[in-house]
């Protein structure tokens, strides 16, 4: 039991300090972002041939989802349907993605990834995955399973409270415009 109390307090820490380690933690978020938005941008332009990000995500998702609706996947990516479409377009004219009628509606097509769209998922998958092992390199598999155990953690955490943030917005704006019962302003 006394064990259980030590790993708790290691894991989590005292709600004075939660503030500062919230602080640092955001901050070392933004960093990682802003290291990942100048890597896609190296990226880009040492290889402009290469598939974008995003239209690698969309192939990724219907690869595993599909086949999809351009509609479903738009909301799939929370994107505007003309953004998705457009990219939809591109990748439909590199020929890595079909359209074929829906066979339950007629009107509308489903989109389908090709052999030369798995080929590029395939290959992407291997480069990230050899670029991440380069990455982790020198750190231990216990490492490298904690640090993924966290991250998922972080990760699912972060989308849970976003989405709570934006439900609750409004009534956060609300009680800041309105002093509490009992007090002036």
């Amino acid at each position: 039991m006394a064990d259980q109390a030590g790993a708790a307090s290691t894991l989590r820490p005292p709600a004075a300090d939660s503030a500062r380690y919230g602080g640092s933690v955001g901050n070392a978020v933004i960093e990682l972002l802003h290291t990942v938005r100048r890597s896609k941008a190296r990226s880009l332009a040492a290889d402009g041939s290469d598939v974008e990000s995003a239209a690698q995500a969309l192939l990724r998702i219907i690869a595993d989802d599909g086949p999809l609706r351009a509609s479903a996947l738009a909301a799939s990516v929370q994107s505007d349907l003309s953004t998705v479409s457009r990219q939809v377009a591109t990748l439909v004219d590199r020929g890595l993605l079909e359209r074929r009628a829906d066979q339950r509606d007629g009107r509308a097509s489903l989109l389908h990834v090709t052999d030369a769209g798995q080929a590029v998922i395939a290959e992407h998958k291997s480069a990230r995955e050899a670029f991440f092992s380069e990455v982790l390199d020198g750190w231990s598999a216990a490492e490298q399973d904690q640090f993924a155990h966290l991250l998922t953690r972080f990760t699912t955490a972060y989308d849970h409270t976003h989405g709570r943030w934006l439900h609750d917005a409004p009534r956060r704006a609300d009680h800041q415009d309105k002093p509490e019962e009992g007090t002036t302003l």
